[in-house]
């Protein structure tokens, strides 16, 4: 997912489900404010970045990024490399590019305060600004922010979409085996007891060359903000009060979404659990 030449695809490649892929067009359909897409190191952050990009680069539309490294090259879409050496820090390079007024700027990560304020005043001064932060959830994004030194107010008229992410191995489809699921694990799954359950494992055979997997897949949690988000982020909610919010808006966490690969034998139980206790 995160070799250089396959960083654009097509968003339906992604790994959304009807769903994600709707609030995904949503976030992007807003002519301004900040989407941020967050996750560790190798969670295929530069992928959901670049993709989004793809569909946003539309004739007539002016999109610049700055990125350290530049990952790939889009057509049509002005790329600027970071360079330290020279002085051209995410923040410089912001600068000047705010004076050629793109519609779209997509900064590659936002590392300190002075990035992120930029990125405010971009995103309420008409810019969409499209970026990435490290952060577990979708919520304690919000708070890193706040964290940074951006005040509340500002990141509630901001932030319009976080996205958080990870990878799940899929199952070989060749050798993967079937077994009844245990009381323990419909509880994990939040499925009910009393409904028969049969979950998928790995076994390992030559086509997947012994490792029971092939190929990876997106796990999502797509915090849309709404103006019940806004009034708890304006009233520095921390994370828990944000995300406690945004699931009875119906955002689906990267658990709940990871179970619904389990259950429908796309994944393992045990990769649903790596990734579910990273948050």
């Amino acid at each position: 997912l995160t070799s250089k030449q396959g960083l654009t695809r097509d968003k339906r490649e992604l790994g959304f489900n009807e769903e994600e892929l709707e609030a995904f067009d949503k976030i992007l359909r807003h002519p301004h404010g900040i989407i941020l897409v967050t996750g560790p190191t190798g969670s295929g952050k530069s992928t959901t970045l670049y993709t989004a990009l793809s569909e946003l680069n539309i004739d007539g539309v002016n999109i610049v990024t700055v990125e350290d490294p530049v990952e790939a090259n889009i057509d049509g879409i002005n790329q600027v490399q970071v360079n330290n050496k020279a002085d051209m820090t995410f923040a410089n390079a912001l600068r000047s590019i705010l004076r050629q007024d793109p519609d779209i700027i997509m900064i590659g990560e936002i590392r300190d305060a002075e990035t992120a304020e930029i990125a405010v005043k971009a995103s309420i001064t008409g810019h969409l600004v499209v970026s990435t932060l490290h952060t577990n959830s979708a919520s304690s994004t919000i708070t890193r922010l706040e964290d940074m030194g951006i005040e509340p107010y500002l990141i509630s008229d901001s932030v319009i979409g976080v996205i958080a992410q990870r990878l799940v191995r899929r199952l070989c489809p060749k050798c993967k085996t079937i077994r009844t699921a245990t009381s323990a694990e419909k509880d994990l799954l939040e499925y009910p007891r009393d409904m028969p359950l049969e979950v998928y494992e790995p076994c390992g055979c030559q086509q997947c060359n012994n490792t029971g997997y092939m190929g990876r897949i997106g796990v999502y949690e797509i915090m849309t903000i709404t103006q019940s988000l806004k009034d708890v982020i304006s009233k520095k909610g921390n994370a828990d009060d944000i995300k406690k919010v945004a699931l009875q808006e119906g955002m689906h966490t990267l658990k709940m979404s990871a179970s619904k690969f389990v259950i429908d034998g796309t994944t393992s139980i045990s990769e649903m659990q790596r990734i579910a206790y990273e948050q």
